[in-house]
Order: structure tokens, then C-alpha cells, then sequence
């Protein structure tokens, strides 16, 4: 079980002593907030002593200084969608509106990669993307970023020019963060305050300049999020984007079979199948089902 030091400090000893006072066995201590994995020692000579836990290193402690923290929940296996691809991999992303999350929580559900909001339009960057890609990286989770885009003219005046500006403000927000391990996602959507002007045909050149800007400056082809019906009002029918990984959100579908992709594309590469999962200590959260794992950068 997973404990925490209540008391302002607590002695980290070799063994169970004989009595409390007993300074011998003292090696050290810990402080109010330190937490560790411990097990409950049994057979205690002195009940007088009370319990006593152990670390995995071997150390001992005072049970009366320490509590027990709940175990993180596990997220429902029987609430994932069903037929899922074989060795799938299960993963998150996260935004400024995810200010704390608890990264513990997420591994012990069996998440594995994170997707990080860096960016929005020109201007915009995500202020948690720095804490969010080092608190990622720091534990073991496979890491990418996703950039907002805002396809219109504002920048410059044209389809080139705002594109390039998009693009050229991402990749100076990625080269300040980690090393990541999946490709950037350009997040193809609208908001209740916003969607993009421009018509299909120059909505297409614009996505196509900022991705050509992206694979120029990173050397890393680019995945693509959306949903299908966005995509499908928005784009030309005889697009060539289907070259690119589908990042597809889709919640109301608990089958992987009955999945469908855009007009474009042949198969997804990776699902956001839910926005309110609740695991551990983190309010509402995107998850996502990866099955082509060659998204992730060699």
C-alpha cells in the first residue's frame, strides 16, 4: 500500500524496536508529506508498540505517524469499447484545463503515452504544457504535443503566410520541451466561438502548407485529429490527407468495429473514445486507444 508521513517528522529505523524510546535502531528520518510503499509487519512481540510498516528497501516505521492513501482507481476494464486491436496501447491528453493530474493514477490504469496541448492560432501557448511534458517524461509515459490550429488569413493576410506563422509558433514551442516520442497533431475542429472561414478548397491548401512546414522543420510527418463528420463537411472529397495518421475522436461508439473513418482515410491510427473518464484523483479525462504503433517516432 501507498503511505504518507503525517507527523512533522517520523524515525526511519533497521528494525522494530523493543520499545519506542529505543534510539539504536535509528538510521534517520522523514519528513511530514514523504510517501513510500509499504507492507504492514506482522507478529509484533509488544502490541504496545502498534503497527509497523516496511519499506522496499527494507526499513521500518512508526504505523502512528503514518496513513494509508487510497489506492488510485483503476479504470473499468469492462468500460473500455470492445474488440479492440490486439497489443493496443491505452493513453490520455491533457491540457491547461487538466491543471493537476495525477500521473500515478494514470499508470496504474495502465496508460502509457500522453498527448500534450502546446499551442492555439498564433500566440496562444498552453501555460501547463512545460509541467504537464516534464511530469510525462519524469514518469516513463511516451509523450507527443497537439497544436490548435486556426486555419484562416489573419496572419499575414494569406493562406501561406497565416500557415506558416501557425506552424513556425508550434515547432518554437516544441524545440523549449522535451524530446518527444510521437509525432505532432495538428487538432482539426471548431469551438462554440469559433470555426475556421475558409472554404473547403482553401481549408485544404492551409493544412497542407502548415503540414509541409512541420515535416520541413522537425522531419516528422504530422497525425491528424478530428471527428468525421467535421472532417467530411470540411475537406474536398478527393483530398490526399489520407496519407497522414487519423487521430479519430469518437465517444458515442463502444465497438471498434463499427468505426468510421472520414472520406480520405482507410483506418485509424489512434481513438479518443472518452472525455469524462474519472481515474484517481483526475477530474474528467480524454482517453485514447492506440493501435498503430507505428505513430510512435523510431
Amino acid at each position: 500500500m501507498q503511505l504518507i508521513v503525517t507527523v512533522k517528522k517520523l524515525n526511519k529505523r533497521n528494525r522494530v524496536p523493543a520499545k519506542l524510546t529505543d534510539k539504536s535502531s535509528i538510521i534517520g528520518t522523514v519528513l511530514q508529506g514523504f510517501k513510500f510503499e509499504g507492507t504492514e509487519v506482522k507478529n509484533i512481540s509488544d502490541p504496545s508498540l502498534g503497527k509497523w510498516y516496511k519499506d522496499r528497501d527494507g526499513y521500518f516505521y512508526w504505523g502512528g505517524g503514518l496513513m494509508a492513501l487510497p489506492e488510485p482507481a483503476m479504470f473499468p476494464l469492462e468500460d473500455l469499447p470492445i474488440n479492440l486491436p490486439e497489443n493496443y496501447l491505452l493513453g490520455a491528453d491533457v491540457s491547461h484545463y487538466n491543471s493537476r493530474p495525477d500521473w500515478d493514477a494514470m499508470i496504474h490504469a495502465g496508460i502509457s503515452f500522453v498527448y500534450i496541448k502546446i499551442s492555439e492560432g498564433v500566440g496562444t501557448p498552453d501555460q501547463k504544457a512545460k509541467a504537464h511534458a516534464e511530469n510525462a517524461h519524469a514518469n516513463g509515459l511516451k509523450t507527443g504535443y497537439y497544436h490548435f490550429c486556426r486555419p484562416d488569413t489573419r496572419n499575414g493576410g494569406t493562406l501561406q503566410t497565416d500557415a506558416i506563422a501557425e506552424a513556425n509558433a508550434a515547432v518554437i514551442i516544441l524545440q523549449q520541451l522535451p524530446e518527444p516520442a510521437l509525432p505532432l497533431v495538428l487538432d482539426l475542429e471548431d469551438q462554440s466561438s469559433w470555426d475556421t472561414p475558409l472554404s473547403k478548397k482553401d481549408y485544404l491548401a492551409w493544412i497542407e502548407i502548415f503540414i509541409q512546414q512541420i515535416i520541413q522543420s522537425t522531419g516528422v510527418p504530422p497525425v491528424i485529429y478530428s471527428r468525421k463528420e467535421y472532417l467530411d463537411r470540411k475537406l474536398p472529397k478527393d483530398h490526399t490527407l489520407g496519407k497522414y495518421h487519423l487521430w479519430l475522436a469518437a465517444y458515442s461508439i463502444r465497438d471498434a468495429n463499427k468505426l468510421k473513418c472520414p472520406v480520405g482515410w482507410q483506418d485509424w491510427s489512434i481513438w479518443q473514445f472518452s472525455e469524462k473518464a474519472h481515474i484517481g484523483g483526475n477530474a474528467m479525462l480524454d482517453l485514447n486507444i492506440m493501435k498503430d504503433l507505428t505513430v510512435i517516432i523510431p
